[in-house]
């Protein structure tokens, strides 16, 4: 396989899609709402995405879709954008696969937001899903829609149940904020939401791409959910204070206590399948939050 489409290719994790393939010597396309001149380009209208034109006017043997809306608190504020970007954009991207690629296999970035607050941990594929937002449901549906397109017009689908991502190009999120603030303290003290015990499972976003390839060579896209995670538990404490030991040793940093509407309490993800295709993460977390701190430093 060597030739794929990122669409969503300025964001994140499309961006970087577009650098690990491209560099692994993989025909990469590329298509966001970014108006621009480049090779293997496609703008896309934002108000009214034109997602057939694509596939009808180039093969693709995969398809990565980064596009959509990545942020909890957004989606409180507005359900209906989020439900647009993450559920009604999946259908019509689908749609058009049918319609004039159906050979393409088709990778939909999920959410470890669809377990909500786990019963136990580590939690499996297996787990029930019991999301805490509209985004955690909405990335839900996506996966409905992505066996949808399997079960009933046999499209090649899976969903990636992305958990904590971060690494270079993330401006949002934990580490950006408290980059952000850590730089605007006037007086070397911050504040953040929480208790500090909180904890998540964060996975470095080189390893989210070296997992996407191998889901592409070894996955059914049966239409399945798989965790792409590090599977280990790192508490947020734990986490901020390896951080600011990278930014500014000795910033004072204090927990108010309250956690964010929609945010869950703890993450650990079960990586058995994931783990069953040939992945196992190359990037410590301390590895990789240093690298994420140099290029913070280095735009600043």
């Amino acid at each position: 396989m060597k030739n794929i489409l990122v669409l969503g290719s300025e964001g994140f994790m499309g961006s970087n899609a577009v650098s690990y393939f491209s560099g692994k010597g993989y025909e990469v396309y590329k298509a966001d709402i970014i108006l621009q001149e480049a090779d293997h380009y496609m703008a896309i209208n934002p108000e009214q995405p034109d997602f057939a034109s694509l596939f009808s006017n180039q093969q693709f043997d995969c398809c990565i879709n980064a596009t959509g809306a990545a942020n909890v608190q957004f989606s409180f504020n507005q359900p209906a954008l989020d439900y647009t970007l993450n559920v009604s954009n999946v259908f019509h991207i689908l749609n058009a696969i049918r319609l004039y690629n159906p050979a393409c296999k088709f990778i939909n970035f999920s959410s470890a937001a669809v377990y909500g607050n786990p019963q136990s941990l580590p939690v499996s594929e297996q787990c029930g899903a019991s999301p805490v937002s509209p985004y955690g449901m909405h990335k839900l549906y996506s996966e409905q829609i992505c066996r949808e397109f399997t079960e009933f017009f046999s499209l090649k689908t899976i969903s990636l149940r992305i958990f904590s991502a971060y690494g270079e190009g993330l401006k949002k999120q934990l580490f950006w904020d408290l980059f952000r603030k850590i730089k605007s303290s006037p007086n070397n003290s911050i504040e953040l939401f929480g208790t500090g015990n909180e904890s998540r499972d964060f996975i470095y976003i080189w390893d989210i791409m070296h997992a996407i390839e191998i889901i592409i060579g070894a996955a059914q896209f049966e239409g399945e959910a798989i965790n792409v995670a590090s599977g280990k538990e790192v508490n947020i404490k734990d986490a901020v204070e390896l951080f600011v030991s990278f930014i500014q040793p000795g910033t004072n940093v204090v927990f108010k206590g309250k956690n964010k509407k929609g945010d869950p309490l703890n993450w650990m993800a079960n990586i058995s399948l994931l783990a069953s295709k040939g992945f196992s993460p190359s990037f410590s977390f301390e590895e990789g939050l240093k690298k994420t701190a140099h290029w913070m430093k280095a735009i600043i």
